[in-house]
């Protein structure tokens, strides 16, 4: 793409406000503009709204930090002692949490999520995206107060989680979805899919918390943990006043002089970005939207099933089931477990872990410069492909049991994790926020949170049962399962996932509305189609 005056071209952009005729060519000229832009010249015009955007992405923080407590929780040998039960083994391992304990500890969150993720939906559509934000951290601070204070029981401890799950679905929704309604069109694929970063900084966090503690033998090895859970929802509570709301929800409630004080308060006052020309994309997309689909302008989850929108919401669902078909509760939820049953200390399979999660951090870097550069489909269809293969070996070196074994094994997991986390594990958030229309977001993103955590409940809940040493005792074997269902899910995505990268929401309605095979979205000239 030939280099351009960024300057210039806003003043003519700003210039032919005065000019247009229609709200219609406003917005073309605007997306046009948009268009022009290189991904440096977009985050130069618009840091602003990105960093707003990176801040209601803080939300999901907390997700990455319950997705692996159970995990590391049990392998905390104090834990295991003030909530589990004495379990002879022959090895240095002497209190276990029981199978069915550690299934619903694991999985009753995910259940409870469900409904967060169903609810998130409609509160945000009724109350507006911030203020259903700040209602899930009110709500989180109480379930975290319950699991911090269960004082060896199990049921206080697995009821506070539960209660927890609500804001937890509620946030997978809230975040992602924010940051699709705001993002400009060169940032949206890297800022949505920085959801999967602020879930692996919260793993990172917690993993760091458990390393220099998990060892300890006080309570403070695992109730200061829990307490770490209190720190992103107290800071949101305490701030989320000053957050702009989503200017897509306020034009969508008719709203029109507050969407344009929104748009300010995104992108400032005082700067070059065409608020004019924004807010006309707005409203030219729902008007467009409400057109397809024969003037209609309803929302409910029912809507996202009728045919209008059908193809989306499924596609939305299916990738976003994936991540947990992908391995994520084997390697990285349970590999510090993982570790100790191959006989490494508490220890060294905490910093084992530590290690792993540093690794997958730091691959979030490369998974942005893909995500700006390389298309989607590709990135999700082989990256899944090639990681079923890293789970078929794991399976495979688990056979036997031995010192080179182990080494490959934890080899493999270490390719999985980079070949997960630059493909599903990151561009999954990416499609969930531009497959969906824009006004049937909230509910479509809220049944994709639906999908991913009955996935994440039901591999919680039966994974134990694979795994644990009083129950099928497959240990790394399950590599075979997980490389399995991953399987499944490339045959899925190469067969119905479409191609979104650089489709506003307008053009991704006509090619959707015509009809065109997922396989042929990227070779489609809008233009010629017209």
């Amino acid at each position: 793409m030939a280099s351009i005056n960024l300057q210039d071209d806003i003043k003519a952009n700003a210039e032919f406000v005065e000019d247009a005729t229609s709200r219609s060519e406003l917005a073309a000229r605007y997306t046009d503009f948009e268009k022009t832009l290189s991904f440096w010249q977009a985050v130069k015009l618009y840091w602003r709204s990105s960093l707003w955007i990176l801040y209601g992405l803080l939300l999901v923080f907390n997700y990455g930090m319950d997705g692996i407590v159970a995990g590391y929780q049990v392998s905390v040998p104090k834990f295991r002692e003030d909530y589990g039960t004495p379990f002879d083994t022959g090895t240095y391992v002497s209190y276990i949490i029981s199978a069915n304990w550690l299934a619903i500890f694991s999985g009753v969150s995910q259940i409870t999520a469900i409904l967060g993720a169903l609810f998130a939906g409609y509160i945000a559509d009724k109350i507006g995206r911030k203020y259903a934000a700040g209602l899930s951290c009110l709500v989180s601070i109480g379930g975290v107060a319950a699991q911090y204070w269960s004082n060896g029981s199990l049921g206080i401890l697995c009821a506070g989680k539960a209660i927890n799950g609500i804001p937890l679905g509620m946030w997978l929704v809230l975040g992602p979805l924010y940051a699709s309604e705001v993002a400009p069109l060169r940032l949206r694929g890297v800022l949505a899919g920085m959801t999967n970063s602020m879930i692996q900084a919260g793993v990172f966090t917690f993993t760091g918390v458990f390393y220099e503690l998990g060892a300890g033998t006080t309570k403070s090895a695992y109730m200061i943990p829990f307490a770490c859970q209190w720190a992103v929802p107290a800071f949101i509570l305490l701030t989320f006043v000053l957050w702009p709301e989503s200017p897509v929800w306020l034009v969508r409630t008719g709203k029109r002089g507050a969407a344009m004080k929104a748009i300010q308060g995104l992108h400032g006052r005082d700067t070059p970005v065409d608020r004019e020309g924004i807010l006309a994309q707005i409203e030219e997309t729902l008007a467009l939207e409400r057109s397809v689909a024969g003037g209609r302008d309803t929302l409910s989850y029912v809507e996202c099933f009728k045919k209008q929108h059908r193809s989306r919401t499924l596609i939305v669902m299916f990738v976003y089931g994936c991540q947990y078909l992908s391995g994520n509760t084997f390697i990285i939820g349970y590999g510090t477990y993982l570790y100790q049953l191959m006989g490494y200390s508490a220890k060294t399979s905490l910093l084992l872990g530590l290690v792993f999660t540093a690794f997958t951090f730091s691959v979030n870097i490369i998974a942005w410069v893909l995500i700006a550069s390389v298309r989607r489909r590709p990135l999700i269809v082989w990256g899944q492909l090639a990681a079923a293969a890293s789970l078929f070996i794991i399976g495979g070196c688990s056979t036997t049991v031995g010192s080179k074994t182990n080494i490959a094994v934890l080899v493999f997991a270490f390719v999985w994790g980079f070949l997960y986390q630059v493909s599903m594990a990151t561009v999954a958030w990416t499609v969930g926020s531009e497959i969906p229309a824009l006004h049937m977001r909230a509910r479509t993103q809220g049944l994709g949170n639906v999908v991913l955590n009955f996935m994440t409940w039901l591999m919680a809940f039966i994974f134990p049962y694979m795994f644990n040493p009083d129950a099928g005792n497959l240990r790394g074997k399950v590599g075979f399962v997980f490389g399995a269902t991953t399987f499944v899910g490339f045959v899925g995505t190469y067969s119905f996932l479409p191609e979104s990268k650089g489709r506003t929401p307008a053009e991704l309605e006509v090619l959707f509305d015509r009809g065109i095979s997922p396989r042929k979205f990227q070779d489609i000239d809008l233009d010629t189609l017209n």
